[in-house]
């Protein structure tokens, strides 16, 4: 190999490094994403009482029952 298929090489290795490193902050950052989500949805059930009809439907209309 030559100086410059050297250094190719090792630039690919640097660029697939990186690409690991950025791949695990993502999944990390998933992680992290899908707990706040957890947590809220947890809270809002709590406030909302989670187990009610609700009395109108998402455009505004109310439910018939």
């Amino acid at each position: 190999m030559d100086v410059d298929d050297q250094a190719l090489v090792e630039a690919l290795k640097e660029s697939a490094a990186a690409q690991r490193e950025s791949a695990a902050a993502m999944r990390d950052l998933a992680e992290s994403n899908r707990a706040m989500i957890d947590l809220l949805a947890e809270q809002m059930a709590d406030e909302v009482g989670g187990d009610e009809e609700p009395e109108r439907y998402l455009d505004g209309t109310p439910v018939e029952r």
